[in-house]
């Protein structure tokens, strides 16, 4: 157990953004420093409460915001000393809600939903560590999980950074205790900046693996990414909007991908964006740019984005947005559930390639 009088050790995200986070640690005038490390043999059980929350003070029943529906808003809290730093986000194929943490965590929530896909609760949350592949809880050095995807047979892919890799997670309900499988990777992640690795990885329909990188970036300012098929690699690149970086993504099953780009600006502000990236635009050489959905800044109610997951439905597909607190006091757990409604869909599909 690491102690509370330890050298801190501040989750964050990058070199621009660690950056940030300390200048915001100096203004707030609070230290980084917690007991985020317990003994994996602590007791599981976590108790999470959700507050309905407004995004948009100025008008509380708004519910359009460019090109998607908000369903809900949530502030999640807990007490528990392993909850916070929600990095990535998916939907298992037993229906339940999962997340890592950049503290090396699993959690798991059953969501409950009205009748028109609407979240109500999460219930009967599970948290455990994630497992090496010798079935070890990972340490400190190799717990910063940044990105979560499901893939097509139900196994989980997880993106890690400082120590760059991409590790396998078996199907639920196995997954919170499945040892993990390597992943083989591009050499060339391995250049990449401790913090700015492997941040957005999701699982094509085929079963590719597409990865995009935060903060490791071509001469054009575009970010590395790559086409992962087995042993075989092919190298793309995305570029974000000016200012802003990549969080995360999800793939549809259509091969479409949902990118998260974020912004952080001084004393603790976060914008966010929406990006949708065509199927047939993922190809290898490509320069990506996606199609905005989604744009939220202040004085909307936002935080640092960084997991998205989707589940598509009759009407469209439901988008779940959740923030990372890097355990800061200043910071929050969002959970933001939007529709992408069907004929919203139908207006990208036919709408010329930028």
């Amino acid at each position: 157990m690491m102690s509370r009088y330890a050298t801190p050790n501040i989750p964050v995200k990058s070199n621009r953004f660690t950056a940030f986070l300390l200048a915001a640690f100096f203004i707030a005038g609070v230290s980084p420093c917690g007991e985020f490390f317990v003994s994996p043999s602590a007791a599981n059980d976590i108790r999470v409460e959700l507050l309905p929350i407004e995004i948009d003070k100025r008008n509380p029943k708004r519910v359009e915001f460019d090109r998607l529906k908000l369903l809900s808003a949530f502030q999640l809290s807990s007490k528990h000393l392993r909850f916070g730093g929600l990095s990535g986000l998916a939907i298992g194929a037993d229906g339940k809600l999962y997340a890592v943490s950049d503290r090396g965590f699993w959690l798991s929530a059953r969501m409950h939903l009205d009748s028109n896909g609407r979240l109500l609760n999460l219930e009967d949350w599970d948290i455990a560590p994630l497992l090496t592949p010798e079935k070890k809880p990972v340490n400190k050095l190799m717990a910063d999980a940044e990105s979560l995807a499901q893939a097509p047979d139900g196994s989980f892919i997880v993106g890690f950074e400082h120590v760059h890799r991409l590790w396998r997670y078996h199907a639920p309900p196995e997954t919170l205790f499945s040892p993990a499988v390597p992943v083989a990777m591009p050499s060339e992640i391995f250049k990449a900046p401790r913090n700015g690795g492997l941040e957005a990885v999701s699982v094509l329909p085929d079963g590719r693996i597409f990865a995009i990188a935060e903060e490791f970036e071509n001469p054009d300012g575009s970010s590395k990414a790559w086409l992962v098929d087995d042993a075989r690699f092919a190298e793309l690149s995305y570029k974000p909007d000016s200012g802003f970086s990549v969080s995360d993504s999800a793939a549809l099953k259509n091969g479409d991908v949902i990118v998260v780009e974020r912004r952080h600006s001084l004393p603790v502000r976060f914008s966010v964006r929406l990006m949708l990236i065509k199927a047939d635009h993922i190809q290898p050489g490509a320069t990506l740019r996606g199609e905005e959905l989604l744009r939220l800044e202040p004085p909307l109610h936002t935080d640092n984005f960084e997991g998205v997951a989707v589940m598509e439905t009759g009407e469209g597909t439901m988008i779940f947005l959740v923030s990372d607190d890097n355990y800061f006091r200043l910071q929050r757990t969002l959970l933001f559930q939007f529709l992408l409604p069907k004929n919203g869909q139908q207006r990208i599909d036919s709408a010329p390639p930028h």
